[in-house]
């Protein structure tokens, strides 16, 4: 549920639910394909999810020689990998309709995936756009 707040660009979404530091260690120990489920939810949820930006670039991996970026489902998960190369990155809201009009050209032009919830410097569920897109879809027709 959005609250009446958005920001957008560099700024965070605010939103209704706080995360508390024991559901924090309780997702980040999770597999990474529950993580995905529960990000998808989150996401659908709060109509937003967050990446990791610098001044000159989209933060992104490298899995299995394919470009990736990381997305996760809220500021304090994003936050946690700001770390090694990422030191310098900002954690970044990205509306849905943002994602829809700025971010998927880019994917679908350099073919990159998307590893949705990755922890720890590990990835976490890594999926093409037309899969996430379908599993977003599917949840936000929940609501």
């Amino acid at each position: 549920m959005l609250s009446e707040q958005k920001i957008r660009n560099n700024e965070l979404f605010t939103t209704m639910k706080k995360i508390s530091q024991k559901e924090i260690d309780s997702v980040m120990a999770l597999p990474p394909f529950d993580r995905y489920q529960y990000a998808i939810k989150w996401i659908a949820d709060g109509e937003a999810l967050y990446i990791l930006m610098n001044e000159a670039a989209l933060a992104l991996e490298e899995v299995d020689d394919h470009k990736v970026i990381p997305i996760w489902s809220a500021a304090e998960y994003a936050a946690l990998s700001k770390n090694g190369d990422w030191a310098d990155f900002e954690v970044t809201a990205v509306s849905l309709e943002e994602f829809e009009v700025d971010y998927i050209p880019l994917i679908v032009e350099n073919n990159y995936l998307l590893d949705v919830f990755s922890v720890g410097g590990k990835a976490g569920f890594v999926v093409t756009l037309g899969e996430f897109l379908r599993d977003l879809d599917d949840e936000l027709s929940n609501y």
